[in-house]
This record gives structure tokens, sequence and C-alpha cells, in this order.
């Protein structure tokens, strides 16, 4: 089962992800289809840590070597770069993240034009029987014996702020909701009214995505006439962003197609 590497270095393990050294780039089919530079600034405060043998890790944990080549016009990475792109359909507009997280070792996101998050595809080990079990997964016992009243729509509960059909300044829709005692004990309904107006009903089948800064979680709903909630997932999402009772959750709709949420906290 692949797995994602752990960052390797001269002690400094405990840096925190956000720290460590990386570089963005936006990728041209025209200009980047065989080879990609590496920024010469990037190349000269971090030139010890490159190898001429490199790694490139998605976040699904699937890996690729690829060559760094020091020519005249600067450092790319070539031999191996077009097999990277191509097994990971890399389109021309999309920006790469690369984090330099061990010696010749890359973590790459991509984040489409206009998205927020990377592809669900990147998150995705695709392997039959290959899934991850941090931290895409979701927990098997979450709330399988969580059953809702059947009075009312989740969107006219008191819990959930009014501001489910607002747009950000990038055309994202979103909804608040305050945690209570019930979310905490038991799980989130997530407010049907919302789900109606952008989503596309034949998705309830399907799991959707909840990320958060750089990790992702895997969620699965359920839902009857009047209401929705989230029947796995939600015990593994709450306990690894240590939600208590009246943090304020903010979820912003990124991918509407593969239903897609960015959550951020006022605690």
């Amino acid at each position: 089962m692949a797995q994602p590497p752990q960052p390797v270095g001269d002690g400094d393990d405990d840096v925190p992800y956000p720290r460590k050294p990386a570089f963005l780039k936006f990728f041209s089919m025209e200009r980047n289809a065989d080879n990609i530079r590496v920024p010469p600034a990037f190349v000269a405060m971090h030139g010890d840590e490159l190898t001429y043998d490199c790694r490139l890790v998605m976040p699904n944990g699937r890996s690729w070597s690829v060559l760094l080549l020091n020519i005249a016009s600067g450092c790319h990475f070539r031999t191996g770069w077009a097999e990277f792109v191509c097994s990971n359909d890399i389109q021309h507009g999309d920006t790469l993240v690369f984090t330099l997280v061990g010696r010749g070792i890359f973590e790459v996101k991509r984040f489409s034009v206009g998205g927020m998050c990377p592809p669900r595809r990147d998150l995705r080990i695709p392997s039959d029987g290959d899934e991850s079990d941090e931290p895409v997964s979701p927990d098997v016992d979450t709330s399988d014996d969580y059953e809702p009243s059947s009075e009312g729509d989740t969107d006219t509960d008191h819990d959930y702020e009014s501001n489910h059909d607002a747009l950000e300044d990038d055309d994202h829709p979103m909804f608040t909701v305050v945690l209570s005692n019930s979310h905490i004990r038991r799980t989130l309904e997530i407010p049907i009214l919302f789900w109606r107006k952008h989503i596309r009903m034949s998705a309830l089948k399907d799991e959707i995505y909840f990320t958060v800064d750089s990790t992702t979680w895997l969620i699965e709903v359920d839902h009857n006439e009047h209401k929705m909630w989230i029947k796995k997932g939600w015990k593994r999402f709450k306990n690894g962003n240590g939600l208590v009772e009246g943090v304020r959750c903010i979820f912003q709709l990124v991918d509407v197609k593969e239903v897609h949420f960015y959550i951020t906290f006022a605690r």
C-alpha cells in the first residue's frame, strides 16, 4: 500500500510543514510539458538539499522519480517529468506547489485554475483495494445509530447561521454552523436546502471531501425527506481538528461536481 513519505533531514523533522522550503510554478503546456525549471533563488538557498535523482510525491502518496539536471538555463526537472505530468493529468494553467520535505523529496500539490483545493483525484489512491487509512478514510462507527427527527428542515435550526446562501468574493457558496453539544456527541447535520440549491441530489450516494488547510477527510452522508447528516467520517474529522462546543465552522463549497468543501474555524 502506498504511504506518504516521512520528512527526513538533519534534525529538522519537527519543523511545521508550512515552514518547510517551498516554491510555486504555473504550469504551461507549451513551456513545461517536458521540463520545468526550479527557481534560481530556491536553488541558491536550498541547493545542498537538492539531489540529481529527486522524488515527487502527490497527496495520495504516489511518487515519481524525476532527474534534476543543472544546465545552462538553470536547474530543471527533466527525465521523468513528462511521465509525472501525464500520470497526474496536469493541465495548462494549473498551479503547482513544491514543498521540500526531505533531501531530494518534494511533496507536490496541484490547484486547478480558480480552485482552492487539490482536485479529488490527487487525494485518492487509484489502485483497487489500496486506500490509505489516514486521513481520507471515513471512520466506520461515527453516526450509524444517529436518528434525526423528521420535523422541519435543518436550515431552520438555530445552530445554523443565515448565510448558507451567501457567496464569497470568489463566488463559492457557503454556510456556517456553530457546534452544539449534540454535534460533538452525535454528528453534524448539513443544511438540506443548501444542498438542494447548489449540489445535485444524485451526489448524495457519493463520498464528499472536507479539507482544512492541507489535510482532507473523506465523508459519507445520509438523509431522509427533511434532513441530511454525516453518516461516516465526522468522528475522525472532529477529533483531528480538536472541535468542541461553540466553535464556528465555515463551510465553503469549492467543487460542485466532486462535492468538495473547504472549511475554516473561528474559535
